[in-house]
């Protein structure tokens, strides 16, 4: 007898859609599919998933790692969000690329895995979140990956001795490998940083780790294809479960409620639209799962009537929780290029930009699965401000936060203090980073638009190097609210990035340091000596130039978080320590954008963490084991 080859379901089609699900998620990215894919688990539980996006988990531009630039600035992958024009940067509107695609954004990042150190998850308990800590969260970082082991070639050439085996998650849907493409940029990194006494001092995955170091790429080892959220926990065995059903092109347009008791709401359905334009209500008999990211959840919030009262009562929208801090505390790494020009022996990702050779390298990938296109290894370091060389740095950086540490009136969001006094012992700590270094194979051309596409395009003939520093705690604070009451309208993302002048200072101080990196061997003997640089001779040995680099060509690091900030209400808080969203029974929020202070790194690993311990929290109310202590 054949065996009947399995297929994934249309997930196009509403063919025998219930009319109520236990959970409808509002999301299939990212944490969405988490959440789904692991209730389901139990035969028992019925979950659907209403995503915006359409299914491309077989297109190569988001299965070939090297491919990830093709999906930016595409609305077929894309929800090519763009800020407001931003007061500190000259009036530049800056990218902000997002997954419109089952699976989300880990669909179409660079596949970077970094961890955030202890200090920042710790910060999450503080702000009155009590059983959130590093502690309790490392078991959810092991759980949503699977580390492969480097071979020894690998593990001697990035210099992996810091790597603690027993740490590394062994059974997480997520794979996470180190790949086989490496180039001498890769080998020279760690040997530079132990140079200068800077190698990385604890496996990442610690909390504790700084220095320099390469990072494990979220790529399966065995396929060398992107493992995200979409191919791993909505695989095909997933996918063909009876108790799951996932809907794309399904573009939400609000979550309803029924009537108020005792001071709370429940959410009884979702309002969504079809790909061909039909309005639906799908409704949920347990709970409501909001994972739209950090843009979308809160403008989903405001269209269903949560939110500021003023604003909601402006588009004609009926106030259901008057709750002003949905949408605010908006922040985001900001990030500063500087690309070198590489040694004539030296190639990097620039060779690319020639047809022929890109031509090749797809080639070579379809083949083989080797070569450019399984995606390098980014390299990276955790560091301090590193530019007090006179012994009298701890008091120079005291008097910076005396100078410059501002906040709001409290009575506009009263946690701000809360949160600034926890950046200070973070950024006056030795053992805590201020900055997140990035070492690309590849030029960056600020100057050529505000579209990542514009100017991630190698259009300077020759190979470059770039070195990138993306300020680890912002102190800045920005907002997205909605627009209109039509769903259809982007909401107005404003991150007022560097408003707060530590920002400026400190991301400066950093800058400065990458003219250090690149005079320190062996790093040096692969640049050209007296070579080009983009910008073109920008140098950034004194703070004002540094400054000023910041201000003409600062991007973002695309890891905006905190717009449903998990607090209590009375200090700024959308959703409680279990992210149930604050006034209501049953609405729940499992993204990036309950992120209370951003973490150090990219932040793909802790939305991968946190929905998988939002899964724990509905678990155990369905089981029985909370009741009203979830609503606050």
């Amino acid at each position: 007898m054949v065996e009947q080859k399995v297929h994934y379901p249309d997930t196009s089609s509403t063919l025998n859609l219930r009319d109520t699900y236990h959970y409808v998620v509002i999301g299939g990215g990212t944490s969405g599919l988490v959440v789904a894919s692991r209730l389901t688990e139990d035969p028992d539980v019925h979950v659907l998933v209403l995503e915006a996006g359409a299914n491309r988990l077989e297109d190569p531009r988001i299965t070939t790692p090297g491919l990830a630039l093709a999906t930016w600035d595409n609305p077929d992958f894309d929800w090519e969000f763009m800020t407001t024009p931003q007061t500190a940067l000259n009036g530049r509107k800056v990218a902000q690329p997002r997954g419109k695609v089952l699976g989300g954004s880990a669909a179409i990042n660079l596949n970077l895995i970094a961890y955030p150190s202890k200090s920042g998850i710790d910060s999450w308990g503080k702000l009155g979140n009590i059983s959130w800590d590093y502690e309790t969260m490392l078991p959810y970082y092991q759980k949503f990956h699977t580390f492969a082991k480097p071979s020894k070639e690998v593990h001697d050439l990035l210099a992996l001795d810091y790597m603690d085996q027993d740490l590394q998650g062994t059974s997480g849907p997520i794979k996470t490998s180190f790949g086989e493409f490496h180039g001498a940029l890769h080998e020279a990194w760690p040997q530079t940083f132990k140079a200068m006494n800077l190698e990385l001092t604890g496996d990442p995955l610690t909390g504790l780790g700084a220095g320099g170091h390469s990072n494990p790429s979220s790529v399966d080892p065995s396929t060398k294809t992107r493992s995200h959220a979409g191919s791993e926990y909505y695989n095909i065995k997933v996918a063909n479960r009876p108790n799951i059903r996932v809907l794309t092109q399904a573009f939400v347009e609000k979550v309803l409620f029924g009537k108020a008791k005792n001071n709370f709401v429940t959410a009884t359905g979702v309002q969504y639209r079809t790909i061909s334009g039909k309005q639906n209500v799908v409704y949920a008999s347990e709970e409501i799962i909001l994972a739209a990211g950090v843009f979308q959840s809160p403008q989903i919030l405001e269209l269903s009537g949560i939110g500021p009262k003023d604003l909601l009562e402006a588009h004609g929208i009926d106030l259901v929780i008057d709750n002003k801090h949905v949408g605010e505390n908006l922040q985001d790494h900001p990030l500063v290029g500087l690309s070198f020009e590489a040694a004539d022996h030296i190639a990097t990702g620039d060779i690319l930009r020639d047809p022929m050779v890109f031509e090749a390298a797809i080639a070579e990938y379809n083949k083989s699965k080797t070569g450019f296109l399984t995606a390098a290894t980014f390299c990276s370091a955790f560091m301090p401000i590193m530019d007090f060389p006179d012994g009298n740095g701890q008091a120079r950086l005291e008097s910076l936060l005396d100078e410059f540490l501002i906040s709001r009136d409290p009575a506009d969001f009263p946690a701000q203090k809360l949160q600034y006094s926890l950046l200070t012992q973070i950024l006056t700590s030795p053992d805590d980073s201020s900055v997140h270094y990035i070492m690309a194979p590849f030029q960056l051309n600020p100057d050529a638009g505000d579209k990542p596409t514009e100017y991630l395009h190698p259009t300077t003939p020759g190979n470059f190097m770039t070195l990138f520093a993306a300020l680890s705690h912002p102190f800045s604070r920005g907002s997205v609210h909605i627009q209109s009451a039509n769903p259809k309208d982007k909401p107005r993302i404003d991150p007022k990035y560097l408003s707060h002048p530590l920002d400026r200072e400190v991301l400066a101080r950093h800058v400065q340091y990458m003219e250090v990196l690149t005079e320190t061997e062996p790093l040096t003997s692969l640049l050209k000596k007296n070579g080009r640089r983009i910008p073109s001779e920008k140098y950034v040995r004194d703070l004002e130039s540094a400054k000023q680099l910041g201000t003409e060509t600062m991007r973002s690091n695309f890891h905006p978080c905190g717009t449903c900030a998990m607090m209590p209400r009375d200090i700024g808080g959308v959703v409680g320590e279990r992210l149930m969203v604050h006034g209501t029974t049953n609405l729940r929020i499992v993204d990036a954008s309950i992120i209370p202070l951003q973490p150090r790194g990219n932040i793909q690993s802790s939305v991968y963490a946190i929905a998988e311990r939002a899964v724990d929290f509905i678990v155990e109310r369905l089981q029985g084991r909370v009741g009203m202590t979830e609503l606050n």
